[in-house]
């Protein structure tokens, strides 16, 4: 099963990787703050957020930009779907916030570039 978001496979050229980032709530140390409490204080949970890293690969510069390209609009043109990762694994109500690509081209037989994508679930 290929990975897709809001029913698009953009990842498939390469190899990827997703994995859930902090879970849990924010809180405030005992101490901190304008009121300085004895205790803990727990303001709201913190928003579901998927990280995902991989390597998208191209037989051209062009090909290649063609890729970039696509994913870059996605998280321009913010827009909610369902996260699939490649294990089957949903994430439903997802929104892409953040594309960065992590260097240059890597040129040889074919050519690639790795990537870094953030996906979130406002809570």
């Amino acid at each position: 099963m290929p990975s897709s978001f809001a029913g698009v496979d953009l990842f498939s050229s390469g190899p990827h990787r997703m994995m859930i980032d902090r879970t849990g709530r924010f809180t405030l140390p005992p101490f901190t703050g304008p009121n300085q409490e004895a205790f803990t204080r727990q303001f709201a949970r913190r928003d579901l957020k998927v990280i995902q890293t991989g390597r998208l690969i191209a037989a051209s510069d062009a090909a290649l930009w063609a890729l970039s390209d696509a994913i870059q609009t996605r998280a321009e043109q913010p827009q909610t779907g369902t996260l699939i990762d490649n294990q089957g694994r949903a994430w439903t109500a997802m929104t892409m916030i953040d594309y960065q690509p992590l260097e240059p081209f890597s040129r040889g037989r074919v050519v690639s570039l790795p990537y870094r994508i953030i996906y979130i679930r406002w809570q």
